[in-house]
């Protein structure tokens, strides 16, 4: 049976631990306190404590844990508790339900506009492709291959590409830009590769012409380095099309960059360009096909709601041989650094030392050079004269000097694979993602590459400060980017697909249910587009059976996994997937007790209920009650033959609301009225479901 509306039912709640925040739909944020057992009428069920403001309980029946999401966001920020009796959560919920529309709305809208516009096909040459990848110094990986035939098969076709890949530093997506360009020139058109600094001009310019050396393609770079006749003649040459890639950073933007014939826009480094960057090429050549490369982590659940507007892509896997880069966390020791330094240049490597102060950058080069004067060693910083600059990294390449005391310059995508040891000092200083990506700056071959968190005074280290470190050291598996827990990377990774203005509204309920709800609004839409923005937070039915639905401690003693089956349990779609849970607490812990198949039950109906389109089911000793959504999926009339035919006495509330219909029963046992409620939902279900 498949679950055609999948409301709210979320996908993943990682393990909560005490004191974690919790978005409940209907309330808003509280803070979890653990597990309680409640006697409500002689009935007893396992309730989650939430602290909501001043410090009042709320109690969760675990039997609606659906109704919870753990709410992620950066870990700096204390959200907004709960205020019972307060309509705050409501209009909020409002205002973020609008703004969610509004946007499946436009991401809909540019869909269809992309389908609409006639793009270029570009064919490959599959002899001069075979001699062009002789030159790719290492074997790709099963991800980056996938990757490559994605972004062939999209600039096949005669819409434009726009496809995001999403990888983590060091994990090859370079290669794949360099595939995709040569696919471009091929067929005669032309390239731009966007990117954030001069620095990486630089690189690219060297990369691609090392690789585009056995074909006549001219590549060319724009930035500061270039002289006023240069850049102009740069840009002449690009206007007549003689010029086939050309690499640059936000001067490619200016209307003084006129193409000949552009077929490819290739964007590195995405988060450091703003919104309007992006689109200023892709609106002045609509026709054009877009890659982009991030290493920002991207949720995975986007790439539901992105799923023909903006294609995602995700490298995992190194490349073969590649060793994870190992991390260390130490006091700031002048001999420590002495001897990190030296035994990476006995063993013919070369060192990256950050120092983020321009002020002071001098002078520590002049004691590092007291302290080691028979090592060579040279500053880079930002504000130095980029021809300067320039030289500097040139001659650190060509290994004319063995250590470069630096900034956070080097942060984009310099790659000097020589450079296998990397010393931070203050790292408790920096941010997790700077960290993550000054990290990757090293490990760039088949050698183990080091990196050493320097930190003035650990036992003076701050608690946010700590977990930043304590998070960069224990992610040392290569990849690692994709899983840190900072929310803050998530948070930008959505910046990135939906833009920065919508950062408020996933604040205020976090990213994962945002992205839920995102896609839960963008389905609805694609499936009924008179929907208006009250489908975003339309709740699961409210099941209430009033009867015992607890797993009992005698039988999962773990709290923890006795969440995690009430997870598995509530969140869910499909009837076979609660059999194989049944399955599993048989196997695993025996025989199943009555409080337990009556969770189940309840489960089964909550199932069949969202399917038909039931609003609310209560059931209780002598009768009940149910209530129809406006819009339900059930033929009323086979519906009201199924009632006369298994209920004595039924009426609907016509006063009050036609959805609501009341009934009878004589069915004492609680387990009995389960049983006949539960073949009930599946005999309205079997029978009376709307053909769509």
């Amino acid at each position: 049976m498949n679950n055609t509306k999948n409301c709210f039912y979320i996908e993943t709640l990682d393990k909560i631990q005490k004191n974690d925040f919790l978005i409940h739909l209907e309330y808003g944020i509280g803070q979890y306190k653990g597990l309680k057992k409640i006697n409500v009428k002689n009935i007893e069920n396992e309730y989650l404590i939430l602290s909501c403001f001043n410090n009042i309980e709320l109690f969760i029946p675990v039997y609606s844990i659906h109704l919870l999401q753990k709410y992620s966001f950066d870990n700096a920020i204390n959200p907004i508790l709960i205020k019972l009796f307060n309509n705050n959560w409501k209009k909020e919920k409002q205002k973020i339900a609008d703004k969610i529309y509004d946007t499946a709305l436009i991401l809909l809208d540019n869909q269809a506009k992309r389908a609409s516009i006639s793009g270029y096909s570009f064919k490959n040459d599959v002899l001069k492709y075979k001699k062009f990848i002789k030159k790719c110094p290492f074997k790709i990986t099963t991800d980056q291959n996938n990757v490559i035939k994605s972004v062939f098969e999209d600039m096949s076709k005669n819409i434009p590409m726009d496809r995001i890949i999403c990888g983590d530093v060091g994990l090859g997506k370079t290669e794949i830009a360099i595939r995709a360009a040569f696919l471009s020139f091929i067929n005669n058109k032309q390239v731009a590769i966007l990117v954030p600094t001069t620095l990486l001009t630089q690189q690219h310019l060297y990369i691609f012409k090392e690789r585009f050396s056995s074909f006549k393609c001219k590549i060319e770079h724009l930035s500061r380095l270039n002289t006023k006749k240069k850049e102009k003649q740069i840009l002449l040459q690009t206007q007549t099309g003689k010029i086939n890639i050309l690499i640059g950073t936000h001067k490619l933007l200016f209307n003084k960059v006129q193409w000949n014939n552009l077929g490819l826009l290739i964007i590195d480094e995405e988060h450091r360009f703003g919104v309007m960057h992006k689109e200023y090429l892709k609106k002045n050549n609509q026709n054009i096909d877009v890659l982009t490369l991030t290493a920002t982590p991207i949720p995975r659940t986007l790439n539901m709601a992105f799923s023909g507007v903006r294609d995602l892509s995700i490298i995992n896997t190194p490349p073969k041989n590649r060793l994870p880069i190992k991390t260390f966390v130490k006091q700031y020791d002048i001999n420590l650094i002495k001897e990190i330094i030296l035994k990476e240049i006995d063993r013919g490597g070369q060192v990256y030392y950050i120092f983020n102060k321009v002020n002071s950058i001098e002078n520590k080069v002049l004691k590092l050079s007291n302290l080691l004067p028979q090592i060579k060693i040279h500053m880079g910083h930002g504000q130095m004269h980029p021809k300067e600059l320039k030289n500097i990294m040139t001659n650190f390449y060509e290994k004319k000097f063995d250590v470069l005391v630096s900034t956070t310059i080097i942060e984009t995508g310099i790659d000097i694979p020589n450079v296998n040891s990397i010393i931070i000092e203050g790292a408790d200083q920096f941010g997790l993602s700077q960290l993550h990506q000054l990290r990757g700056r090293v490990g760039r071959s088949n050698f183990q590459a080091y990196a050493w968190l320097l930190i003035h005074d650990l036992k003076k280290i701050n608690i946010k400060a700590y977990q930043r470190i304590s998070a960069i050291s224990s992610c040392n598996s290569l990849g690692s980017g994709l899983s840190l827990s900072n929310r803050d990377l998530e948070i930008r990774g959505i910046g990135e697909l939906l833009g920065e203005d919508q950062s408020g509204h996933i604040k205020t309920i976090g990213v994962s249910l945002y992205t839920q709800l995102l896609n839960k609004t963008i389905s609805e839409i694609k499936k009924n587009k008179n929907v208006n923005s009250s489908c975003v937070f339309q709740s699961p039915p409210k099941i209430e059976l009033n009867v015992p639905s607890i797993i009992p401690n005698s039988y999962i003693h773990d709290p923890y996994i006795r969440i995690s089956f009430y997870k598995k349990l509530c969140y869910s779609h499909e009837l076979s997937q609660i059999d194989l849970i049944q399955k599993k607490l048989l196997t695993d812990f025996g025989k199943i007790p009555k409080t337990i198949k009556n969770l189940i039950k309840i489960n089964k109906i909550r199932i069949i209920a969202e399917i038909t389109g039931f609003k609310e089911i209560q059931s209780y000793e002598k009768g009940g009650i149910f209530i129809l959504q406006d819009q339900h999926n059930i033929q009323l009339n086979k519906f009201f033959n199924i009632m006369n035919k298994n209920i004595t006495k039924w009426k609907i509330d016509h006063n009050n609301n036609k959805n609501l219909l009341l009934f009878d029963h004589k069915i004492n046992d609680n387990i009995e009225r389960i049983k006949w409620l539960l073949n009930l939902m599946k005999e309205i279900f079997l029978n009376t479901l709307l053909k769509k």
